[in-house]
């Protein structure tokens, strides 16, 4: 009889655990299906045009056309430069590739490089939430679009478009609906090539015929040439300073002390940070970034400035550097300016030695 008893406890104890899941699961389609109702309720009211164009999950509101005979992205298949800002639909911006809006809403910093994203099509991106997939699936380039996304189709705590993205306001955009104004400006299915057109349609712009070219993707010219000044070897270990840029002129990275004054980046707190760089260049080899200080300094006399441009195989590798500050993207050409320290001057400069 206590055995019956024990069975018919457990039972019921199933029973109910069953009834509890079921309620739960009933409660939380409940809830998705309401969101949806008033995420609806509220695109029908505050943006017509979009409720009136739906695809799939999403509504997408057309504010300018590109051409029909422009490339459209394909999936797995394509990189895309577009230009974006991500807002709550109370209107809180959480990211903007847009310095003035960056600076009306009080998120501006000088370490962010506001300019178009390069990011790849895949189906696994982090910084593409499903709801941004869908709405590529309907573009196609000179496109610019709102795009009204439910929360189910958004972001998720796992996911991260403000990776490496420095200057926002961190708002909370996880699991809520969202809307995306972009705009659409290129794809390609062969980034390396369309980096290396760029680099070499810059030196040809800029410098003319005065350039050298005799590593792929890097060229290169002598602005300060120093005819007396002593030859570099693989083996020589040379002071370096140098100022690195984005392809539009905005500053990367120096170890000069007033050229980081004049982007407003200067820390006072690491002083090491403005020192000149003793470089060898036969340890390039060993470098995981700016390979082309290794790759330049050997072309170059002591006491000589150059400019170079160069692909990121010789900057910082085709993946970028999501970590650093500003953010590095993947497949980003670089410009630099480097200045090997003449010796002799210095040991001038110091009244010469005994």
């Amino acid at each position: 009889m206590h055995g019956i008893k024990r069975v018919y406890a457990a039972a019921i104890a199933v029973a109910m655990v069953m009834v509890g899941w079921s309620c739960a699961r009933e409660a939380e389609e409940i809830a998705t299906g309401l969101s949806r109702q008033s995420f609806e309720a509220w695109v029908s009211k505050y943006a017509p045009s979009a409720y009136a164009n739906p695809y799939k999950d999403i509504y997408i509101e057309y504010i300018e056309r590109g051409p029909e005979n422009e490339a459209k992205p394909v999936e797995n298949y394509t990189w895309l430069t577009v230009n974006y800002t991500g807002k709550t639909l109370d209107g809180t911006v959480f990211v903007t590739r847009v310095d003035s809006i960056s600076k009306r809403i009080g998120s501006f910093a000088y370490t962010t490089h506001y300019c178009d994203d390069f990011l790849q099509y895949t189906s696994t991106s982090t910084k593409l939430c499903d709801g941004l997939r869908q709405a590529f699936e309907r573009m196609r380039v000179g496109d610019s679009v709102r795009v009204y996304i439910p929360h189910d189709k958004g972001y998720t705590s796992a996911m991260n478009v403000n990776s490496g993205y420095a200057g926002e306001n961190g708002s909370g955009y996880t699991s809520v609906p969202i809307l995306f104004e972009m705009r659409l400006k290129a794809v390609t299915t062969q980034p390396f090539i369309w980096e290396r057109d760029s680099v070499e349609r810059y030196a040809q712009r800029h410098w003319g015929t005065g350039y050298s070219h005799d590593t792929v993707g890097m060229y290169m010219r002598i602005v300060q040439p120093n005819p007396a000044g002593d030859t570099i070897t693989e083996d020589s270990t040379v002071l370096v300073y140098y100022e690195e840029y984005f392809m539009d002129g905005f500053l990367a990275a120096t170890n000069i002390d007033t050229v980081a004054s004049k982007w407003n980046v200067y820390s006072s707190s690491d002083e090491t940070a403005y020192e000149p760089l003793s470089l060898t260049p036969s340890s390039g080899s060993n470098a995981s970034e700016n390979n082309v200080l290794y790759i330049a300094v050997p072309h170059m006399r002591k006491g000589e400035t150059a400019e170079v441009v160069t692909v990121s195989t010789w900057a910082h590798g085709d993946s970028g550097n999501s970590s650093s500050a500003p953010e590095i993207l993947p497949y980003q050409p670089m410009r630099y300016k480097i200045y090997v320290v003449d010796d002799k001057e210095e040991n001038e400069d110091d009244g010469g030695t005994e």
